[in-house]
Order: structure tokens, then sequence, then C-alpha cells
């Protein structure tokens, strides 16, 4: 795949996007208390008839329009994966961002030295669970009685959002496949894997691609836990044989791997479709 042809082709189809846009619905969440908006996106020729995968995409404000132009782009022009409904799920806001996707507080930072900046405190951080509630019994619950879908559900998670879908793999139960990138696994000094390894059932079944940036500039060793840390999903779910697990790694920095890891990603993920 070209990646300049893919550039080219993705910034018509933003503008495009930015016109057609996506549709809007508000959920009156019972289980966060407040109303919450999505962001869907639908296949070029949706019809009622057929039925459809679904990629959820935390942090939408951010990667929606990527997430759903690159979809379309694999469908229609590089014939890599199926049509596909595409889900984003905002933020309220950066704050609550880091409330919604941890589950505890953290006393270590990126470098998995102490946070003595106070940010990881448990006023700020461990919204996780109810958040997970929400996106399983209220949006994808949504989604399933207005749209016309397979239950083939995905879930890309970026950041500690990354850290957010490798931590509630042993808890979840609509999800069939992750997209994790660059994820915050040193996040309370890797409780993801130490909860997986705690939790999770043997004979647990779903794909797992997950990705990682290498490039930093910044302070020499800075990321370098950051980076081990990630490296350690693998050896922690390759233990178990149903989870079908693949990786990669880019030389691009926290932001830019995004868009690799998405094209690779989900290509990986419906490869044998």
């Amino acid at each position: 795949m070209k990646l300049p042809l893919v550039l080219f082709t993705l910034f018509l189809s933003l503008i495009v996007n930015a016109q057609n846009c996506f549709e809007v619905h508000e959920i009156k969440s019972k289980v966060l208390k407040e109303k919450r908006s999505i962001w869907v996106g639908l296949p070029t020729k949706y019809h009622k008839d057929s039925s459809y995968s679904v990629l959820y995409v935390l942090d939408a404000e951010d990667r929606f329009d990527i997430t759903y132009s690159i979809s379309k782009e694999l469908f229609e022009n590089q014939n890599t994966i199926p049509e596909l409904i595409v889900v984003g799920i905002p933020n309220i806001d950066k704050l609550r961002r880091l409330y919604d996707l941890t589950f505890t507080d953290s006393k270590v930072n990126v470098t998995g030295k102490r946070d003595s900046l106070g940010y990881f405190i448990p006023s700020s951080t461990g919204n996780g669970l109810p958040f997970l509630e929400f996106l399983e019994n209220e949006v994808i619950s949504y989604i399933s009685k207005h749209y016309s879908t397979n239950n083939y559900n995905t879930l890309i998670g970026h950041s500690i959002g990354g850290y957010f879908c490798t931590y509630i793999l042993p808890i979840q139960k609509t999800f069939c496949a992750f997209q994790i990138y660059d994820a915050s696994i040193w996040y309370n000094d890797g409780d993801a894997l130490k909860h997986i390894r705690k939790e999770l059932d043997t004979d647990y079944t779903c794909s797992v691609f997950y990705s990682k940036g290498s490039l930093f500039d910044g302070p020499e060793g800075y990321i370098d836990n950051h980076l081990s840390m990630i490296d350690s999903i693998g050896s922690v779910l390759n233990e178990y044989p149903n989870v079908n697990v693949s990786t990669a790694t880019y030389g691009k920095d926290h932001n830019q791997m995004y868009l690799y890891s998405l094209m690779d990603g989900l290509s990986i993920m419906f490869k044998d479709e």
C-alpha cells in the first residue's frame, strides 16, 4: 500500500466527511447520570437489509475522522476490510478522559517513577467500570437497536484508551476484537497486565492487535519503560491459546503512529474475511 496515495485519498475524504459528516446522537446515560453524544459514520452504501461489523472509537474528538476515512479507504480502494459502521465516543473534556478511562489512581508516571506532580490522584481517576457499563449496556445496545449490525464489535483505544482496552479484556462481554495503539500500560505499574493474569479465563477468545511508536524527541530513556510495558502485552496474551495476537512497531511518535497502526491493524484483523 503506497502511503502517499492513501494520505491524498484521506485528505479528500476528510473534506467530504467534514461536509456530509456523520450522524450525531445523544444518549441519556443512566449509568453516568448525564447526557453523552456518540458519532456514527455509516458505509457509503449502507443498507438496512445488510449487516455490518462495528468499530467503536475512543477519543472520538481526535480520532473519529481519520478512523472513519481510513475504514472507507481500506474497503473502497484497498479491498482489505469489509464495510464497517464506525462509532465514535467523544470525551467530555481532557480531565474527564482520564477519569473515564482509568480504574484506579496511579502513583507512577510514564517513566515508571513516582508521579511527583500528583496528576493521577484518586479524585481525577477511576471511573472505568461505569464507563465500560455505559459502552456495553447503553452505547452498543443503542447502535444495535438503530442500525443493522452483525454483533462483531471492535474497540480501538490509543494511549490511555489503549490501557482501558487492555484492562477490560477479562471483564467485557461485547467486544470480539481490540485495536490497542501505543497504550499506557505503565499506568499504575502495569495493573492492566496483572488484571489479565488474575482474571482472564484460559478459554477466552478474541483478536488483539497492539502497536507502539518508538520515536521520541526528548530526554534519552524517557519512554523506555513505556515501550517495555507495551511489549509485555504480547508476553501475557501469548499464554492464552485462543487469543489471536498480532503486533507492529513504527518509527513514529506517539500521535503519528495512530495512522499506521490503523491501516495495518484493521487489515490484519479482517485478513481472513
